[in-house]
């Protein structure tokens, strides 16, 4: 059978890269591989739980523009949930594709979930070329400290060294002015390195950076959005490549924005229950409230949770069968609102940071921003070239010079806002869209389960899933049993003296069903014995019937699975994933 006919893409003008792209592996038997997902922050936000930033760092990373990362602190990577989305990751569109549409991390993301400004010059300029001695010198003046040479790699350093350093600085209201700047340019170069936009060493921070901090006055200036967004999508992009193992970028954001856009749509993937987590009351209320993505800022157990491989979590994705927007009536987003760029949101614009260049492409997904998507444009072949443009070999360019064109298009960024239609049905779109994008996208990543392209996707039974509730069944049966012939035991002790004038105690198959153990095994399945469950997937039409049979979800069927887990390649430990907040 033709893998294109059935798995897609059937027309291969927009995802031209799919003999690249690491969905296509998963046909050959590569189901199990999870992404290394790199960070640099863990003991930075480790040693904050046991104390609070004091409030004139705080007071100066909001001048920055990182007071709301703070804020929303630190969670855990669920690396098969990242994996999984980056199969649906596409580098010719920048977006997600899923059965549903298009969907992508967008600005109106980073600044809805951060609190990044959005707005403002591009993070660009010369990548500088210094000695040791003078990156030595460097830090001494702005951030407080001299590292050794050994913490430096290049113009790379450590994130320990600068750990310590902020260890051993005690600020109080007595502290010198220029002492408390440099401790909060410390702070800001670990969540710009660390949290925002690491590398794949999960250990360096790269001193470029701490240019754009020199005038922390000026800092706020710098679309810090636009430029964490473009080190994402350049993650994401390079991969989801065949044969790469490892990625950064702000995965926490992503994370946040699947459990936010995704997971409601999915109930078989599982997400935290938002709880407001600890934070610091600002009594004299010099500081902002906390953005959206502070809801998942809570402490979490894994005994609700289930560790599992990434291909079930693509089985769940492939049944996803409607989309929704942010909440953007909720308090907690409105507490923001005063900062928002709704219309920078949808604007069609590059994406700077230094050598970075990736394009935004908000028209594909105009659905998030409630207004009728049409068939976009063809993506530009010219824009995939960018790609090929690092840091590495060019020490000394000067990227505003490189990038000319792109940081003309950038100033002029409200003059490609798009406007469309607006709907309240989010499933609505022009004519012809879902026939357009039923022959362009790749319908299915998981190769479990039976294809048949005549009559759309009608999957047989998830082969994990039932594995685990026939196991579970089972166990649950065998210790019914086992309680049953106790009572029997203890019947009969009880009546041994008049065992001769009684009947044994036979429990009827009926009661032998009710009065079963719910038996939860870690597998976040709590499900009464069925001798016949059936947990087939509802069949779903093919994409010409879409509008008529969207609302009957198949995943209905998996809502009682919650799966994630995950960890921090960064700590020298694969820490699980947690999800339930503690009440």
């Amino acid at each position: 059978m033709d893998r294109r006919a059935v798995y897609g893409p059937r027309d291969g003008t927009v995802l031209s890269q799919q003999s690249q792209h690491r969905s296509d592996e998963i046909l050959d038997g590569d189901i199990d591989e999870v992404l290394q997902a790199k960070r640099a922050d863990g003991k930075f936000w480790k040693n904050l739980r046991e104390q609070y930033l004091p409030i004139r760092v705080q007071q100066i990373l909001h001048q920055i523009g990182f007071y709301g990362v703070y804020r929303c602190g630190r969670i855990q990577y669920d690396c098969h949930l990242i994996t999984a989305l980056v199969e649906r990751w596409r580098s010719e569109t920048h977006s997600f594709h899923f059965r549903v549409g298009e969907a992508t991390i967008t600005l109106q993301d980073v600044q809805v979930i951060w609190g990044l400004p959005i707005d403002g010059e591009p993070v660009s300029g010369t990548d500088l070329e210094r000695t040791s001695v003078q990156w030595q010198e460097y830090c001494m003046q702005y951030i407080g400290f001299a590292p050794e040479e050994g913490a430096l790699k290049g113009s790379r350093l450590q994130v320990k060294a600068i750990i310590s350093h902020i260890l051993r600085v005690h600020i109080t209201p007595d502290t010198p002015h220029l002492t408390v700047v440099q401790y909060a340019r410390a702070v800001a170069l670990l969540l710009l390195g660390g949290t925002m936009c690491p590398d794949s060493s999960g250990n360096l921070v790269s001193l470029l950076y701490l240019a754009k901090l020199e005038d922390i006055v000026a800092a706020r200036n710098y679309s810090w959005g636009s430029a964490v967004l473009a080190f994402l999508y350049r993650e994401l992009c390079n991969a989801s490549e065949k044969g790469k193992a490892a990625i950064g970028g702000a995965l926490q954001l992503v994370q946040i924005w699947a459990w936010s856009r995704i997971i409601p749509l999915c109930p078989g993937l599982g997400a935290p229950r938002v709880h407001m987590g600890p934070h610091q009351i600002d009594n004299s209320r010099v500081l902002p409230g906390v953005p959206y993505g502070a809801m998942w800022n809570c402490e979490h157990t894994f005994t609700r949770t289930v560790r599992t491989t990434v291909w079930v979590i693509r089985d769940i994705l492939d049944e996803m069968q409607y989309d929704q927007p942010y909440d953007m009536e909720s308090n907690v987003i409105m507490a923001y609102a005063g900062d928002f760029n709704p219309q920078l949101w949808r604007s069609i614009c590059p994406l700077i940071f230094y050598a970075i260049v990736e394009m935004h492409h908000p028209e594909r997904v105009l659905r998030q921003f409630g207004m009728m998507q049409n068939i976009p444009d063809q993506p530009d072949t010219r824009d995939m070239s960018l790609h090929k443009i690092t840091r590495s070999n060019h020490t000394g360019t000067d990227w505003v010079l490189q990038h000319i064109l792109y940081i003309t298009r950038w100033q002029r960024r409200y003059d490609t806002v798009i406007q469309r239609q607006p709907i309240s049905n989010r499933r609505d779109t022009d004519r012809g869209y879902w026939e357009w994008y039923n022959n362009i996208t790749r319908h299915f990543v998981s190769s479990s389960t039976d294809r048949r392209v005549e009559s759309g996707y009608q999957p047989e039974d998830a082969p994990m899933l039932q594995i685990v509730l026939v196991l579970q069944q089972h166990i649950r049966l065998k210790i019914t049993t086992c309680l049953n012939r106790l009572r029997i035991t203890m019947c009969l002790n009880r009546h041994k003296d008049d065992w001769f004038q009684s009947t044994s105690y036979m429990p009827s198959h009926a009661e032998a069903y009710s009065s079963h153990v719910d038996l939860d095994l870690g597998l976040g399945i709590n499900q009464p014995y069925a001798p016949e469950y059936n947990i087939s997937a509802v069949p779903f039409p093919s994409f010409s019937a879409y509008r008529d049979n969207v609302e009957s979800s198949s995943a209905a069927s998996l809502s009682g699975l919650h799966i994630n887990s995950g960890g921090d390649d960064n700590d020298g430990q694969n820490e699980p994933i947690q999800i339930w907040a503690k009440k």
